[in-house]
């Protein structure tokens, strides 16, 4: 019993759907919905209005449409300083975590 459940349990997590965050939050890997959807590869294949943020000329393909969505995207971002701060001709940064 316990070796059937474990194989479930197993299984459903095998096929559920996870979502990967390939971007580290400063560049987007796609603009619009469809485009992420593919991984950013709408920059070669133009399927929404937005495509001209990425390929003007994909813009001949899409024709006359107007397209929305939403998403929430907000990855945590920092970094740390570590470290003797430079003198002062050099930019430097105090230590820290930002």
């Amino acid at each position: 019993m316990r070796i059937k459940l474990a194989l479930g349990v197993a299984a459903l997590t095998a096929f559920s759907p996870m979502t990967a965050l390939a971007t580290n939050g400063y560049f987007s890997h796609g603009y619009g919905t469809i485009s992420k959807g593919m991984a950013g590869a709408g920059t070669a294949l133009s399927q929404d209005s937005i495509a001209a943020a990425t390929n003007p000329a994909g813009m001949a393909f899409v024709g006359n449409r107007i397209d929305g969505g939403f998403e929430v995207f907000s990855p945590r971002r920092e970094y740390t300083v570590e470290g003797p701060v430079s003198p002062p001709p050099a930019f430097s940064l105090q230590p820290g975590t930002y």
